[in-house]
């Protein structure tokens, strides 16, 4: 690992950050966290390619947005890069997510910004950011793009890319689901709403949607086999992507950067008397959607014959909305929507509940369960990205008969008091800000000794986490 003295740090995204309502939000929230408490605020930087009429929360550390190629550009990118290179005009050919925010305009502003900047620590988000990677060259004494007779920085400084998750594994399996459920979704993911309206609206068309589909996954799939070439080092949120990442691209340094999230205010919990189970999952997720879609039309009669008395709360951004499949279980449902006091919410449950059937990257929603000593009843997929069986806290079933005796085991309660011991010891091994702010120190480089800040760091004022 390049050892330097890290002072200032950038982190580039074309995401926005707050609120902190969804995993990659809460992942990339918990990193700046990190570097505000270790460097400083004002020497943390965040750079948004994005809106720059869009109106943003304040924020301890300094933000920056360059605006997004205009919807011309962007078609007129999607033209070169996308459609025109199998035709033979055009050279390179690139992701639809990556043509879309393929800009000159951008990337010199990034040039100029990032010289001011002169960050000691570059994280890039994503290959949809990370293409500008060779734009923007090192400052290590080479001439200035805009003025050869100027001459960069000299001093070392560390360029990683943060790659989320293995987008062409989540394509792989979106297709799957197409073919087999004819489970919709949307290639563009959170990226959507950069995109043109009109070409946003063409990515829900089946004609479109499916081939297109294909044609990213094998686009993006190179991009997340060439981009690590270019950084010191690449991160996924998954230790099993990270793995299967080497496998494919040998050579680069690949690792896991897992989630830095707080410590919950409550650890103590009393299972209530009555079954209630609760999900954690926004309904503009189509996994989410899809799971619990499933759960509730396909295994109503298991579950019901083995807990007659169950309660089911579903929680998270536009879930109030409710599910025309849960009307038959009556009153047994209850859609809360967001909520403020998640702790309250799992404090008074006997699981959490996970039963999706497709998806990507490390479940957020777990990790929050095991801090708080929850124990997980979820189906494979629920459960993806992380160690999960009965030595975590977790019961792992893939059939609605099993999922159903997983929630009525999970409801003993000598059982529940097992698996939540197991769930805190998987969170305090593995996912508490300890264990996770040591890791960060040794992948982001920060040899310099902890601030006051960070070591006097409480849970007070720290925003709820997104699932």
């Amino acid at each position: 690992m390049k050892r330097i003295a890290v002072r200032t740090a950038a982190f580039v995204t074309a995401t926005e950050l707050e609120p902190r309502t969804y995993g990659k939000s809460v992942v990339i929230g918990g990193i700046m966290d990190h570097l505000c408490d270790r460097l400083g605020a004002e020497n943390v930087h965040l750079v948004i390619v994005g809106r720059p009429e869009v109106e943003r929360p304040e924020v301890a550390y300094v933000r920056h947005v360059i605006p997004k190629p205009a919807p011309m550009a962007q078609v007129r990118a999607v033209l070169r890069h996308v459609v025109a290179p199998p035709f033979g005009i055009g050279s390179d050919r690139l992701s639809l997510q990556e043509s879309a925010l393929r800009s000159h305009d951008v990337a010199a502003s990034l040039r100029t910004l990032l010289d001011e900047i002169d960050p000691d620590l570059e994280i890039w988000d994503t290959v949809r950011v990370g293409q500008y990677a060779r734009s923007v060259p090192p400052r290590n004494g080479l001439a200035h793009p805009d003025d050869p007779t100027r001459k960069l920085p000299t001093r070392p400084f560390r360029r990683l890319l943060y790659a989320d998750d293995l987008f062409s594994e989540r394509y792989s399996a979106m297709l799957r689901d197409t073919e087999t459920r004819g489970l919709s979704g949307n290639p563009g993911g959170e990226f959507k709403k950069l995109l043109p309206r009109p070409l946003g609206k063409l990515l829900g068309d089946p004609r479109v949607y499916r081939p297109l589909l294909r044609l990213e996954r094998r686009l993006v799939a190179n991009s997340e086999e060439r981009q690590p070439h270019w950084f010191d080092a690449t991160y996924l949120v998954g230790a099993g992507e990270a793995a299967r990442l080497r496998a494919r691209c040998p050579g680069p340094d690949i690792a896991a950067l897992p989630p830095l999230l707080r410590e919950p205010r409550q650890v103590q919990r009393r299972p209530p008397s009555t079954p209630v189970f609760t999900f954690l999952g926004g309904f503009d997720y189509v996994p989410n959607l899809d799971g619990m879609s499933w759960f509730f039309e396909v295994c109503r009669d298991a579950v019901l014959a083995a807990l007659p008395d169950v309660r089911i709360q579903v929680v998270g951004a536009k879930t109030e909305r409710g599910l025309p499949q849960a009307a038959a279980w009556g009153d047994r449902v209850r859609f809360m929507g967001w909520v403020d006091d998640l702790d309250a919410v799992l404090n008074e449950s006997v699981a959490l509940l996970s039963p999706l059937r497709t998806g990507s990257g490390v479940k957020i929603k777990v990790i929050e369960a095991l801090a708080r000593g929850l124990p997980v009843v979820a189906t494979p997929a629920g459960v993806q990205g992380i160690d999960a069986d009965e030595s975590t806290g977790c019961l792992v079933a893939a059939t609605p008969e099993d999922l159903a005796a997983s929630m009525r085991l999970a409801v003993d309660p000598e059982t529940n008091a097992r698996l939540s011991r197991a769930a805190r010891k998987a969170w305090e091994l593995n996912y508490s800000p300890d264990v996770v702010r040591a890791q960060y120190d040794e992948i982001f480089g920060l040899t310099n000794e902890a601030s006051a800040a960070f070591a006097r760091r409480t849970d007070a004022g720290v925003r709820e986490q997104g699932w």
